[in-house]
């Protein structure tokens, strides 16, 4: 348990650390809007300020050889204008292409690795009332099988050759982590979920729960079906992170994209020189550094969010922090269960009996009541009429007295 606090607690640390990058960034911050555009840390400044120091000499020379001898090498800006306008399209589109590529990665490793600690959840849940040794055993099985299937899905999405191998249908030789021992083993995490399809689904009829008539009944159908339902939902999850990892952006939008943006980033320097560039070279290095910034910055960040699962979007997508901290938050779920669940559950069952005593002896008072008011009522002679009573008591002459006679009279 001591282990597994540090270990949360080293989760909390590496947040904080990690950079106050997490901390410190945020676009919502409106005390300081412009301390974003100063950041450098998880930008594409550290890939672009080359390209753009190069730029910066290229205008140099041009200048300088047109200054001293008298040749300018320039192009057409018109051309150059003419360009700009399908740079920028294919740019934005890449963008856009890459961008909705990394939300779905987003959202699919959260669904899906959210997915196996609800299934590890839920196992418990259904078993909490099975006792002994089996039972055990296989909560612990369950346990490792599902760490195990996210340690494999993880070291797979990581590698983009292995997934395109896999879909392929094409096995390799792939260092990934130990398999569950006794399983059998294989570097495709579909093969893992089948082992624990069957093991859930299968195995699990061995369990027995206390508490019925006859002492000891087995896992219900329905119950099996429902952890069979959630890995389920997480091989859909699965299906698709495989099919991101493994399909690249077409090449021949990628080739076209880059190729344009290249020679059109390359030929800036040469429609910035003329006799106005003398006139003021504040203004015509800044026009430079900022062109090649913004079209080579929208390449560099397609090229980053079409590939969420590599090192270079590590700061903003991390697989394999996602899938830890999935581990660790199945860990503290078994500890938690071990310890204190069966506890609380207990309490409630004894609460429940309790409340569900009072409500009885309550129903029975108030049925012995209703009974007691229903024989009072009975008792009138126009309730007895109407029950079908003693009509002699109902049609019983009023005798009246000697008093009542003379006052009559």
């Amino acid at each position: 348990m001591d282990n597994l606090q540090a270990r949360i607690a080293g989760i909390g640390s590496i947040s904080k650390s990690k950079a106050g990058y997490y901390n410190e960034y945020d676009e919502f911050y409106v005390k300081h809007p412009f301390a974003i555009v100063g950041r450098f840390a998880g930008t594409v400044w550290p890939c672009v300020f080359p390209y753009c120091v190069l730029n910066c000499v290229i205008l140099t020379i041009l200048t300088l050889v047109q200054y001293f001898f008298g040749i300018t090498i320039s192009i057409l800006p018109q051309g150059h204008a003419l360009m700009s306008i399908l740079i920028a399209y294919l740019g934005v589109s890449k963008v856009t292409l890459a961008y909705n590529r990394y939300m779905d990665a987003q959202i699919s490793t959260g669904h899906a690795f959210i997915t196996l600690r609800e299934l590890h959840q839920m196992s418990l849940t259904l078993t909490e009332k099975c006792v002994g040794s089996k039972a055990d055993e296989w909560r612990a099985d369950t346990k490792r099988l599902i760490e195990q299937v996210i340690r494999e899905s993880v070291a797979t999405l990581r590698n983009g050759a292995h997934s395109a191998m896999l879909v392929r249908n094409v096995r390799t030789n792939f260092s990934g982590s130990k398999v569950f021992v006794g399983k059998g083993g294989s570097d495709d995490p579909m093969v893992l979920m089948h082992i624990l399809r069957s093991h859930m689904y299968h195995e699990s009829l061995a369990l027995k729960k206390e508490g019925s008539p006859d002492g000891f009944t087995e896992l219900q159908l329905l119950e099996r079906c429902k952890m069979t339902d959630l890995l389920h939902e997480f091989t859909v999850s699965y299906r698709n992170l495989l099919r991101l990892s493994s399909t690249p952006m077409p090449f021949a939008l990628v080739q076209m994209g880059r190729t344009f943006t290249f020679v059109w980033v390359i030929t800036i320097p040469f429609i910035l020189t003329g006799h106005d560039f003398y006139k003021d070279y504040a203004s015509g290095f800044s026009y430079c550094v900022l062109l090649t910034y913004g079209f080579l910055g929208l390449e560099f960040v397609s090229r980053m969010l079409s590939n969420p699962f590599g090192d270079e979007m590590s700061g903003d997508f991390d697989v394999a922090g996602m899938g830890a901290a999935a581990i660790i938050g199945i860990e503290h779920d078994s500890k938690q269960w071990d310890n204190n669940l069966q506890k609380l559950l207990l309490n409630r069952r004894d609460s429940f009996e309790s409340i569900r005593s009072k409500r009885k002896v309550s129903a029975s008072t108030k049925a012995a009541k209703k009974a007691a008011e229903a024989v009072d009522d009975n008792a009138t002679p126009y309730n007895a009429m109407s029950a079908g009573g003693d009509l002699e008591y109902a049609h019983a002459p009023v005798q009246t007295t000697s008093m009542d006679a003379h006052s009559f009279t």
